[in-house]
Protein backbone atom coordinates (compact mmCIF):
# COMPACT_ATOMS: atom_id res chain seq x y z
CA UNK A 1 0.00 0.00 0.00
CA UNK A 2 1.24 3.25 -0.91
CA UNK A 3 1.72 6.23 0.93
CA UNK A 4 -1.14 9.13 0.51
CA UNK A 5 -0.39 11.92 -1.60
CA UNK A 6 1.38 15.16 0.42
CA UNK A 7 -0.89 18.00 1.04
CA UNK A 8 1.09 20.23 1.16
CA UNK A 9 2.62 22.48 -1.08
CA UNK A 10 5.96 23.48 0.63
CA UNK A 11 8.16 20.31 1.19
CA UNK A 12 8.90 19.83 4.85
CA UNK A 13 11.99 18.27 6.68
CA UNK A 14 10.97 16.18 9.52
CA UNK A 15 12.70 14.91 11.53
CA UNK A 16 13.24 18.11 13.03
CA UNK A 17 14.26 18.25 16.55
CA UNK A 18 15.29 21.68 17.73
CA UNK A 19 14.27 23.01 20.87
CA UNK A 20 12.55 26.39 20.93
CA UNK A 21 10.44 29.19 23.02
CA UNK A 22 7.22 29.79 22.15
CA UNK A 23 5.89 33.55 23.17
CA UNK A 24 2.24 33.97 23.56
CA UNK A 25 1.40 36.98 24.93
CA UNK A 26 3.32 37.44 28.18
CA UNK A 27 3.86 33.48 28.53
CA UNK A 28 7.06 31.81 27.53
CA UNK A 29 5.98 28.31 26.53
CA UNK A 30 9.41 26.07 26.32
CA UNK A 31 9.06 23.39 23.03
CA UNK A 32 11.00 21.50 20.56
CA UNK A 33 10.37 22.25 16.51
CA UNK A 34 9.73 18.78 15.11
CA UNK A 35 9.19 19.66 11.83
CA UNK A 36 9.98 22.68 9.40
CA UNK A 37 9.42 24.42 6.28
CA UNK A 38 9.89 27.78 4.56
CA UNK A 39 6.45 28.65 5.36
CA UNK A 40 5.27 27.03 8.62
CA UNK A 41 6.41 24.40 11.74
CA UNK A 42 5.07 21.88 13.56
CA UNK A 43 5.64 22.48 17.11
CA UNK A 44 5.39 19.99 20.44
CA UNK A 45 4.97 20.92 24.07
CA UNK A 46 4.33 19.46 26.95
CA UNK A 47 2.46 22.57 28.58
CA UNK A 48 -0.61 24.16 27.37
CA UNK A 49 -0.16 25.46 23.76
CA UNK A 50 -1.80 28.46 22.35
CA UNK A 51 -5.15 28.52 20.93
CA UNK A 52 -5.97 27.98 17.07
CA UNK A 53 -5.55 31.32 15.25
CA UNK A 54 -3.39 32.80 17.50
CA UNK A 55 -0.53 34.98 16.74
CA UNK A 56 3.08 33.76 18.64
CA UNK A 57 6.43 34.09 17.90
CA UNK A 58 9.08 30.94 17.96
CA UNK A 59 12.44 31.66 19.05
CA UNK A 60 14.62 29.35 17.95
CA UNK A 61 18.62 28.78 16.63
CA UNK A 62 18.31 28.33 13.07
CA UNK A 63 21.33 26.72 11.21
CA UNK A 64 24.37 28.22 12.42
CA UNK A 65 23.62 31.61 14.00
CA UNK A 66 24.43 32.40 17.40
CA UNK A 67 21.60 34.45 18.72
CA UNK A 68 17.77 32.32 17.99
CA UNK A 69 15.59 33.82 15.15
CA UNK A 70 12.14 35.38 16.13
CA UNK A 71 9.26 33.81 13.74
CA UNK A 72 6.37 35.10 13.86
CA UNK A 73 3.63 33.10 13.69
CA UNK A 74 -0.27 32.18 13.55
CA UNK A 75 -1.48 28.88 15.40
CA UNK A 76 -3.39 26.98 12.63
CA UNK A 77 -4.47 23.87 14.72
CA UNK A 78 -3.77 22.13 18.09
CA UNK A 79 -3.84 18.39 19.04
CA UNK A 80 -3.72 16.70 22.29
CA UNK A 81 -0.86 13.71 22.04
CA UNK A 82 0.11 11.62 25.62
CA UNK A 83 1.35 13.93 28.08
CA UNK A 84 1.68 17.12 25.60
CA UNK A 85 0.46 19.22 22.69
CA UNK A 86 1.37 19.67 18.65
CA UNK A 87 0.27 22.33 17.18
CA UNK A 88 1.17 23.13 13.59
CA UNK A 89 1.96 27.26 12.73
CA UNK A 90 2.13 29.72 9.74
CA UNK A 91 4.69 32.02 9.64
CA UNK A 92 3.49 35.09 9.13
CA UNK A 93 4.90 38.76 8.28
CA UNK A 94 8.67 36.69 7.93
CA UNK A 95 11.47 39.45 6.86
CA UNK A 96 13.34 38.57 3.76
CA UNK A 97 16.30 38.00 6.07
CA UNK A 98 14.69 35.36 8.50
CA UNK A 99 13.06 33.60 4.88
CA UNK A 100 16.66 33.15 3.02
CA UNK A 101 17.28 32.00 6.60
CA UNK A 102 14.66 29.44 6.67
CA UNK A 103 15.56 28.47 2.80
CA UNK A 104 18.82 28.15 3.52
CA UNK A 105 18.67 25.75 6.59
CA UNK A 106 15.93 23.56 4.47
CA UNK A 107 18.17 23.63 1.84
CA UNK A 108 21.51 22.96 3.96
CA UNK A 109 19.18 19.84 5.83
CA UNK A 110 17.70 18.07 2.65
CA UNK A 111 21.14 18.15 0.89
CA UNK A 112 22.75 16.49 3.92
CA UNK A 113 19.81 13.87 3.72
CA UNK A 114 20.32 12.86 0.37
CA UNK A 115 23.65 12.81 0.85
CA UNK A 116 23.01 10.01 3.53
CA UNK A 117 20.72 8.03 1.72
Amino acid sequence: MSAPPEKRKTPRIQPYVVPCVVVDGPRRLPAYLTDLSIRGARVSSEEEPPHAHARVVVEVRLGRVVSPSRLPGQVKWVKARGKGHDFGLTFVGITAELQRTLESVVEEFRRLAAALS
